[in-house]
């Protein structure tokens, strides 16, 4: 297939894309339980999500993408994780992944989508041990990798932090490493986010991306391509990935909250849960603080565009505040997760109610390293005190 072969004749819109979404709520709802028993998603979303495209929202055109912006993304990935947080969570990485690949060399792009425009990928973002030798042509690549999400049905990986003294990412196959089944977590079990592990890998130079580069929104890809976002320094676009998957969930959350409780009697008192002003004060507050997160992370969705368009980076400040939100909307819905399962009663922890999912999922995503609240705050808070910015 060549290039001009790859090209959409057409691009759907984000109402388009939204209502593909909406439509395979039903399935992903019912294969919630399933998804989390299995420790992956089952094939039958994957191959749902292929077929309604998602994994070319952010894709470059030249490669069969829709090259859309990051707020298209967000609403499909917030959409899914109503139904199903960890459905929501791969598809978001699907997606994501496919604008990261768009910012690796020509090259390596072109392998990556040399069997046509439907390709996914994975990355594997914490190294338990990692040896990395400079050899002609490029490197070799050892170790054991954490946390690479939907890797079972990926065909290459991004291989984060590669040495403990390289931050630099490398693409690799998937012939070129073993998954190690061994994700028996708590939350966001159906993610399947296994271990990885390479032997003597050899990753030819154009499969490398600069730390550097990445940092400065200065990559072969994305001057290749000229895609607005990929002009800006990675992170600022890369923290808002999980929130609307933890937005979504939240919301799915809320609503299996408000149905658990229609009909149901205080066990004492016999009145309705509903009529009663404690629960309707708890969702309202829940309700309303889910909102709140929506508005927050369009507005800084609307910004990065902006910001991309423009070419040039934001200030310092304003930087440090889209990190901050991302954060803080992270944070704000794991309030609400808790505060929802404890109106919810003593039934909401059976396995067959979706609540406790919900919650346990709500709960394991905002642990993600790039999400932490305190750390954000203080970055946040020492350029407003105009203080140097401290190493990481």
């Amino acid at each position: 297939m060549t290039l001009n072969q790859m090209q959409v004749e057409r691009v759907p819109n984000q109402a388009e894309l939204v209502a593909r979404a909406e439509a395979l709520l039903p399935g992903l709802y019912e294969r919630a339980r399933v998804a989390e028993e299995s420790r992956r998603l089952p094939d039958d979303t994957v191959r749902e999500f292929r077929a309604a495209e998602f994994h070319k929202i952010l894709q470059p055109r030249r490669f069969g993408g829709f090259e859309l912006g990051f707020d298209t993304a967000a609403e499909v990935i917030r959409t899914l994780a109503t139904a199903c947080g960890s459905s929501g969570w791969v598809a978001n990485l699907f997606i994501v992944h496919n604008w990261q690949i768009g910012l690796f060399p020509i090259q390596a792009q072109e392998e990556y989508w040399a069997d046509g425009s439907d390709q996914v990928s994975s990355t594997a973002s914490f190294a338990t041990h990692s040896e990395m030798e400079e050899v002609d042509g490029g490197c070799r690549l050892s170790g054991r990798w954490k946390f690479s999400s939907g890797c079972d049905f990926a065909g290459w990986f991004i291989i984060l932090k590669p040495s403990p003294t390289c931050m630099d990412w490398l693409l690799v196959p998937s012939s070129d490493l073993d998954i190690v089944d061994d994700w028996f977590v708590s939350g966001l079990s159906g993610t399947g986010s296994k271990d990885l592990i390479l032997d003597d890998v050899f990753v030819p130079e154009h499969r490398r991306l600069s730390i550097t580069d990445l940092a400065t929104g200065n990559t072969p890809g994305g001057k290749a391509h000229g895609i607005p976002l990929a002009r800006l320094p990675f992170v600022l676009p890369a923290v808002w990935g999980i929130p609307p998957a933890l937005v979504g969930m939240a919301s799915g959350m809320a609503e299996a909250v408000r149905r658990t409780l229609i009909g149901k009697k205080a066990l004492f008192s016999g009145e309705l849960q509903a009529e009663r002003v404690a629960n309707q004060m708890k969702l309202t507050e829940a309700m309303t603080d889910i909102h709140a997160a929506e508005l927050i992370m369009r507005h800084r969705l609307t910004e990065l565009m902006r910001w991309g368009e423009v070419g040039a980076p934001p200030s310092a400040l304003d930087s440090l505040s889209s990190q901050r939100d991302a954060s803080y909307v992270s944070r704000l819905m794991g309030k609400v997760a808790n505060n929802l399962a404890l109106m919810s009663g003593a039934t909401s922890i059976s396995l067959s109610n979706p609540i406790q999912r919900y919650q346990r999922d709500i709960n394991a995503g905002v642990t993600h390293v790039s999400l932490v609240w305190e750390e954000a705050a203080e970055n946040y808070g020492r350029a407003l005190w105009e203080l140097p910015a401290k190493a990481r």
